[in-house]
């Protein structure tokens, strides 16, 4: 790992604490997060048959709700619409790609880098179900980028079962 040297505050090395384009990525990565998150507000708001998306009585319902919570709120809305709303039929597919976002998203936000003497930058991370695993991956910035274009795809994949209007991934329109 990479030594700090600064000594002021909120200054931080390049490359620190892992190289500066992993950092972007992740950066990246949490940016589109967050689209997904507000996007699965909007579409309880919608869902729920408020006539705004950003209703604040419907907000307000899932403002403390978890990622989990909202997904499965948006996954039971659309089970009891799809009759009046045709659609909605594809629903479990967009819920599908959302729980795989949301897996690929979680590995890298909840485990930790770090970067060994030979510049490889690696992952830790455990498991304890059923029994206890350990895990320490070799990461590539490609497989960050990869989570991060599935979690693009969750929010253009939500946003048109939503609106039924198609919505491509940014790198097909």
């Amino acid at each position: 790992m990479t030594t700090q040297k600064t000594a002021k505050r909120g200054e931080f090395n390049s490359n620190w604490p892992v190289p500066d384009e992993y950092l972007l990525e992740l950066g990246r990565m949490v940016s589109v997060w967050g689209s997904l998150e507000s996007m699965t507000a909007v579409a309880i708001s919608m869902l729920a048959g408020y006539d705004s998306p950003t209703d604040p009585r419907a907000l307000t319902m899932v403002a403390h709700s978890n990622f989990q919570q909202r997904v499965d709120i948006v996954s039971a809305l659309c089970g009891q619409l799809v009759e009046e709303y045709p659609h909605l039929k594809d629903y479990e597919s967009v819920i599908k790609k959302i729980r795989a976002a949301q897996a690929g998203r979680n590995k890298y936000a909840h485990n930790a880098l770090s970067l060994d003497e030979d510049g490889q930058v690696h992952i830790a991370y455990m498991s304890a179900r059923g029994t206890f695993k350990t895990t320490v991956e070799i990461v590539r910035v490609i497989e960050i980028e990869e989570v991060t274009a599935k979690i693009h795809e969750a929010v253009c994949a939500l946003q048109s079962l939503i609106t039924n209007k198609l919505l491509k991934p940014m790198w097909e329109r």
